[in-house]
């Protein structure tokens, strides 16, 4: 049996689309091959081994979610850090392994990866920063949207399991009024306020505008 014309390009596109579908646990050469039609060995003429894949996987995942070119656009700092969060926060949805992967830098800094924090950081230098600040900043935002983004995700991964992960907890139970719990002092003006109906993207985006307003007042105090 003649083995399938294997290239990188093939086999990241496969790897992702197992990730995918069946998580970073899943992901393994063996898997990937039969995905393939081809033996596990013959990958490695590709790929050196799984540390090399997972990097060239997230670097491909953010050529295909770049930030868009901000010529003729306007766009002020505020406005790059708002679209920054609409991609990764589709981006996530799509790829929710990419979480994990981005989190690490060995594995999220190729040439797009770079290419997208320097569009960051472009727009950030508004401020009248540094390079180094503005950098930090940007990293800032990251973590915010991916920490922002994970209890979505997570509700997902779970309904994917089979799992409910709207059920009942001690927090909701509390703003309905409902608790069996001892009401810690510094909550009781919440016993009973209701569950609010803002959504995880609604909570995304107010949190960001108050990290916009935390950089813009940093911003003015250096400056002065």
């Amino acid at each position: 049996m003649t083995e399938p014309k294997l290239n990188r390009a093939v086999i990241v596109d496969t790897a992702i689309a197992l990730a995918d579908t069946e998580g970073l646990d899943a992901l393994s050469m063996r898997r990937i091959a039969d995905r393939l039609g081809a033996g596990a060995m013959s990958l490695y003429r590709h790929v050196a081994n799984k540390d090399e894949l997972l990097a060239a996987m997230t670097d491909e995942v953010a050529r295909r979610h770049p930030y868009p070119s901000p010529e003729g656009r306007g766009w002020t700092w505020r406005d790059r850090v708002r679209i920054a969060a609409e991609i990764d926060w589709a981006l996530y949805q799509q790829h929710p392994w990419v979480l994990l992967t981005f989190a690490m830098p060995r594995y999220s800094f190729g040439p797009h990866g770079l290419a997208s924090l320097a569009w960051l950081v472009e727009g950030l230098r508004e401020l009248n920063v540094s390079t180094r600040e503005a950098a930090t900043m940007a990293f800032t935002v990251w973590n915010y949207i991916s920490g922002a983004t994970l209890p979505h995700i997570s509700s997902a991964l779970v309904a994917r399991k089979g799992m409910n992960p709207e059920g009942d907890n001690g927090l909701r139970a509390l703003l309905q009024g409902t608790s069996q719990l001892p009401v810690p002092p510094a909550l009781a003006d919440l016993e009973g306020a209701g569950v609010s109906d803002l959504t995880s993207e609604d909570l995304l985006f107010l949190g960001l505008a108050a990290l916009c307003d935390g950089f813009a007042a940093r911003a003015g105090l250096t400056s002065t």
